[in-house]
């Protein structure tokens, strides 16, 4: 008797697949509401960095021009991510929210190259800027990025996002950065204090922009989700009664929240292949938070290898 054909959970060809919506995109809303408070601090930025000729401001000036660029483009991205799945693109269109972040990142960090670059110009040749206008823009900037903070704290998660949440997060630092300097200069006269405050932004921020850049490379590169161990699956797949052996086994994500798992399991003798299937469906799910499995049963004696070299 011929053995039985392979099962697998993933769905039959003619149905549409349905992806499970990533998280960017239930949060365009938020990031409206965010766009609109950089628009407002960079307005205030701009002016008060040409009144007080203040090298921090400038610094923050442009860091806010790369928030409205990023926060609109994490914007587009998680309205591209929302799209439903289709029969050409079977997973939806996650991967902008990725695609946003890798901007996002390289914008940051090119900005803290060039902010850092003047700021060393600066402590070569020292200009004391206008406190006054200084502070009020900072305090003004600081109220905005607080305020986008709050609005994206519990939706940082996803990859457009988290870019979102890290650009409102460097402007707040920013903005305490100038307030600092601006009032050293009223109270020292210490002209290398806004230099200085300018390159704490560039230390803050940038290392954190480059953590994300490396967390949406590895998505792009398919790599294994963080949290999750190929042979801890493996060592629980094989734990699973009837199970003989496990090969094939590949784990990566779609976008952040979006993990997806293959695997080849091959039944022993006399054993149920539906209940396999169910139960490394269920502990997949229940030990390892992956959702979204395709599983493929195979009997022992005859392996599907045997099948395509046959």
């Amino acid at each position: 008797m011929p053995p039985p054909p392979p099962l697998t959970t993933a769905a039959a060809e003619s149905a549409l697949p349905a992806a499970p919506r990533p998280s960017a995109g239930s949060n365009r809303r938020h990031l409206a509401i965010v766009l609109c408070v950089a628009l407002v601090a960079l307005g205030a930025d701009l002016v008060a960095a040409w009144m007080s000729g203040s090298l921090a401001l400038v610094a923050d000036a442009a860091h806010r021009v790369t928030d409205v660029i990023g926060i609109s483009i994490a914007f587009a991205a998680a309205t591209i991510a929302a799209r439903p799945a289709t029969h050409d693109r079977s997973f939806g269109f996650a991967r902008a929210e990725v695609l946003a972040a890798c901007i996002n990142a390289g914008l940051l960090v090119a900005l803290g190259v060039f902010i850092a670059y003047e700021a060393v110009l600066r402590l070569m040749e020292p200009e004391t800027p206008e406190p006054g206008p200084m502070i009020v823009a900072a305090v003004i900037g600081l109220i905005g990025s607080g305020t986008a903070a709050l609005v994206l704290r519990s939706e940082h998660s996803g990859f457009a996002a988290r870019g979102a949440f890290l650009d409102v997060l460097g402007d707040a630092i920013g903005s305490v950065a100038a307030i600092v300097a601006g009032l050293l200069v009223i109270f020292t006269g210490w002209s290398l204090a806004d230099p200085l405050a300018s390159l704490a932004v560039v230390f803050l921020v940038v290392p954190r922009a480059l953590l994300l850049l490396r967390d949406a490379t590895f998505v792009l590169m398919e790599s294994v989700p963080p949290g999750l161990s190929l042979s801890a699956i493996r060592e629980r797949i094989l734990a699973v009664p009837g199970v003989a052996a496990v090969h094939d086994l590949h784990a990566w994500q779609i976008t952040a929240g979006l993990p997806i798992l293959t695997a080849h399991v091959a039944a022993a003798d006399g054993a149920d292949p539906y209940a396999i299937l169910h139960a490394v469906d269920a502990c997949l799910a229940a030990d390892f938070d992956v959702a979204h499995s395709t599983i493929q049963v195979e009997h022992l004696s005859r392996p599907l290898e045997a099948d395509a070299h046959a």
